[in-house]
């Protein structure tokens, strides 16, 4: 089986439990399936990741520290045998797991908030079936392949590893939603006993001053790096931008408080091409300031977008996956890190749901009839991103408000497409044969959408969209797990998440500063240059030429796929679109839409 684990319930009869995960290479390391059993009442679960705390067990039992347990499986079972159902919930970590509870006939699943890692189900003859693993459900049961569920994969506007549904890729096959503590049934029924709601978990901080904010955002930033960093060997990636480079920063700061004599391994992927070799110089500045940074180079230019068929061929996965053109650039690191011994990658992803706002406040203000103090805004953001005001209003208001959702009911009205290049965000692409996009109401599912994004207040559901957006890693599972090693990401801590979304919109959003919390915490601790930067380099090159390079052979992948038996695409309008993007014509927007449909391509090739 692959890395992971499976979980066989039937009725009246003892759970089986079957995992599978890389051999530890060393003492350190820390095993990322760990199962646990009281022998009295035979109660068992079994978790895949980590756990980092569980509060209300910790406070009612101070003399016995968290690391005391065996395993994190040991310490959720502990949770439940204490507390029951409310103490799964309290559980924090990056994490998948199944109770399973037989004097109660109890088979409980759970996932942390940001779905750190999968977890599906599905019964057959009176037999519940969960496991990490989708498409070896999809061959327990013969399930096949859901085409409502790539309609929905099609549509969604924004790059994401799981879509927030049920649904899976097969039939009949459920996912366990991030955030859901479920009770599943061997007759197919499932109840939902506990969900993670993130409007009630953000704090009221709105008197807080900058500076407490400041101190407390950094104090709960060495926390959640140092919960990712228990019994591990590991590594950070660093690109020089400012989210990577505060990991590093503080990492090296722990080790120094801690006097520790192990190494901080950094992975850093460096590029000749013009656009992106000056970023070596800001890499280099935060190893400059430590003592303790081992760093270590990867050559950018050799994992071009798209390489998908060299080396860096695709792994099984079970679900098409957007960002699926990256895969050269993840696996690289991934291997550097295996070859190093590390069992533990921290990334900086997800900085901008956390230290910045979205702007879209201004969009509120239309909505509300605040039009002056809307303009005002308006004109303070224009000035300090050197944009004009009419940009900026347009982007942060008026098209969310009113251009995006008339194009979206025109296109239904009229069953229309997008015309490449200029496809917007919500368009659906020419490519899509309309037989498919009429059967599976592809139109209805992209208005669903936009409903979301606009429902007032527009900021606060443009974040939600967002946070749904980051749930995954898909990194993790498919290139990290079978190798042993986790792949974390410390801004998308839920206590750190909820801590700044509870700050007020002035310290979160300030003209003329990106990332405003990270500016002002950051001072002395990141080198100035990297602290103040207001401009990063895109990775537009990395793309334009993965896909101009690797053009013929993915022209024979969409000729040549058995994706044609399923009616989705037209290949010659496709093939057209890859073309004129290959040679630089159209935008990121548009390239998105490309993307989707080569990473489903890809996926359906790979499953049969």
């Amino acid at each position: 089986m692959q890395t992971g684990f499976e979980v066989t319930a039937r009725s009246s009869e003892p759970a089986v439990f079957h995992y599978h995960c890389s051999t530890p290479t060393n003492s350190n390391q820390y095993p990322l399936i760990t199962f646990a059993q009281d022998p009295t009442t035979q109660t068992a679960v079994i978790l895949m990741g980590r756990l980092h705390s569980c509060p209300d067990f910790s406070r009612s039992h101070a003399v016995i520290p968290v690391s005391s347990f065996a395993s994190d499986a040991a310490l959720a079972l502990a949770c439940f045998q204490q507390q029951g159902t409310q103490g799964l919930a309290q559980i924090e970590g990056e994490f998948a797991l199944v109770l399973f509870d037989l004097q109660q006939r109890k088979i409980l699943a759970l996932r942390d908030p940001l779905g750190s890692y999968p977890l599906y189900w599905c019964s057959c003859k009176d037999t519940v079936y969960i496991s990490t693993n989708l498409r070896q459900l999809a061959q327990r049961i013969q399930a096949e392949i859901n085409p409502g569920f790539l309609a929905s994969f099609l549509t969604f506007p924004y790059a994401c590893v799981e879509l927030a549904t049920e649904q899976t890729a097969f039939t009949n096959i459920h996912r366990v939603l991030p955030g859901k503590l479920l009770a599943l049934q061997s007759t197919g029924q499932s109840t939902v006993l506990w969900s993670w709601d993130w409007i009630q978990q953000i704090p009221n901080l709105g008197t807080i001053q900058a500076d407490e904010a400041g101190a407390r955002f950094l104090q709960l930033f060495r926390q959640v790096i140092h919960d990712r960093i228990r019994a591990e060997s590991f590594a950070a990636h660093l690109s020089g931008g400012r989210d990577s480079s505060s990991i590093v920063c503080v990492l090296d700061q722990l080790l120094a408080a801690n006097n520790s004599t192990q190494n901080l391994h950094t992975l850093s992927l460096v590029y000749q091409m013009s656009s992106l070799a000056s970023e070596k110089q800001y890499i280099q500045m935060v190893i400059d300031q430590s003592k303790s940074i081992c760093p270590h180079f990867v050559n950018g230019d050799a994992a071009l977008d798209f390489d998908w068929f060299t080396s860096y061929h695709i792994p099984e996965h079970d679900e098409p996956y957007a960002g699926l053109f990256h895969l050269a650039m993840e696996r690289v690191l991934v291997n550097t890190a295996h070859q190093l011994g590390v069992t533990t990658i921290l990334g900086g992803g997800g900085a901008e749901l956390v230290t910045e706002g979205n702007r879209m406040y201004l969009a509120d203000l239309m909505y509300q009839g605040h039009w002056l103090t809307m303009v005002q805004q308006a004109h303070k953001w224009a000035q300090a991103q050197n944009q004009s005001f009419s940009t900026v209003l347009f982007r942060f208001a008026i098209e969310p408000l009113l251009v995006v959702p008339l194009q979206t009911t025109l296109a239904r009205l009229q069953n229309r497409c997008g015309q490449f290049p200029k496809l917007g965000l919500f368009d659906l692409p020419p490519w899509i044969r309309s037989e498919f996009a009429k059967n599976y109401a592809l139109h209805d599912r992209i208005w669903a959408t936009v409903c979301e994004m606009r429902q007032y207040p527009v900021e606060q559901s443009s974040t939600l969209l967002g946070l749904r957006s980051a749930v995954g890693n898909w990194a993790s599972w498919y290139l990290g797990a079978p190798l042993g090693i986790r792949i974390t990401h410390p801004f998308l801590d839920p206590r750190l998440v909820t801590f700044c979304l509870g700050l007020p919109r002035a310290l979160r959003e300030e003209p003329g500063i990106k990332k405003p919390v990270l500016h002002r915490t950051m001072q002395g601790i990141l080198p100035e240059p990297i602290r103040t930067r207001r401009f990063q380099p895109s990775f537009n090159h990395v793309y334009w030429k993965g896909l101009s390079q690797n053009l013929a052979l993915l022209e024979a992948m969409v000729q040549q796929s058995q994706i044609n038996d399923l009616g989705i695409f037209d290949r010659s309008k496709l093939i057209s679109a890859m073309r004129q993007q290959a040679a630089g014509v159209g935008d990121a927007r548009s390239g998105n839409q490309i993307n989707l449909a080569l990473a489903l391509i890809a996926w359906i090739d790979h499953l049969r």
